[in-house]
């Protein structure tokens, strides 16, 4: 059952961590056109940070139920 509840709380962790990385790099894109990059290229940031979120996230709670 613990293992359910870390890979859900992972899994909303990851979700989130990418929705916030895409909203600060679109934000930024946008905000800024100097930096010459498109504010679409937000979505490609937010690909790399949700899974690494996601599996950090999932590491942390094993090692923290491990510990009890």
């Amino acid at each position: 059952m613990a293992f359910k509840r870390n890979l859900v709380l992972s899994l909303l962790l990851g979700l989130a961590g990418g929705l916030a990385a895409y909203a600060l790099a679109w934000g930024l894109f946008t905000t800024h056109p100097e930096l010459g990059m498109e504010p679409a290229s937000g979505r490609a940031i937010a690909l790399w940070v949700a899974p690494l979120v996601f599996l950090g996230s999932l590491i942390y709670f094993a090692a923290r139920n491990r510990d009890r």
